[in-house]
């Protein structure tokens, strides 16, 4: 049976292994690399080329089903909204509304001419503060927005994926920007995303 590591700061802890899908898993370092590997098969699904808009329609069943996509070889779980409260996110009843709201607001911003990293960065912010499924938030949330930018035509953000999952100042540097987004300052992720856009 594995035993997970206990979380870092800012992670959310996996305290139910029970939708765990790969048996032979049997450490914190296994469920990563499981994980990475499924994340790597959604992002170049969505990445390797521009999707259409009939590929990538921005709604709520297709935002559930990135999240599945993205996770849905490791848990049984992937793609389903999270169905108890925890210390941040919406409420369980309210978390398809939310979102829903969401991608309304992205369109409308897009609509307003505001530039594409800043759609990216707050569609980023917002989807992480609704926190729709038990794990996997983050990294849904920022594949999810260079999904929006590579739809547009623009280069997607290169996160240092690992270094933002492990603990490392880039990590603090990230959940500092998200939290002052919280209070409506998006400087710090702007200023993050510009950071790792079209890094080579």
């Amino acid at each position: 049976m594995m035993q997970p590591d206990p979380p870092i700061l800012g992670q959310t802890p996996i305290d139910d292994l029970s939708g765990l899908r790969i048996r032979s898993i049997r450490s914190t370092a296994d469920l990563n690399m499981a994980e990475a590997e499924n994340i790597r098969k959604a992002t170049l699904k969505y990445l390797a080329s521009r999707p259409s808009r009939r590929a990538a329609p921005f709604d709520v069943v297709w935002a559930r089903r990135l999240h599945a996509e993205m996770f849905g070889d490791v848990w049984t779980w992937a793609g389903s909204f999270r169905k108890r409260e925890t210390n941040i996110g919406s409420s369980p009843a309210l978390i398809e509304s939310d979102l829903h709201n969401l991608l309304a607001d992205l369109s409308a911003w897009a609509r307003s001419g505001m530039p594409p990293i800043e759609q990216a960065a707050r569609l980023h912010h917002v989807a992480v503060r609704i926190h729709p499924f038990p794990n996997g938030n983050g990294r849904w949330s920022r594949l999810l927005a260079n999904i929006w930018l590579k739809r547009g035509g623009e280069p997607p953000i290169e996160w240092p994926e690992a270094t933002i999952g492990a603990a490392s100042i880039i990590r603090q540097d990230y959940l500092n920007a998200i939290r002052a987004a919280d209070r409506a300052d998006y400087s710090q992720l702007l200023a993050l995303h510009r950071r790792f856009a079209g890094r080579r």
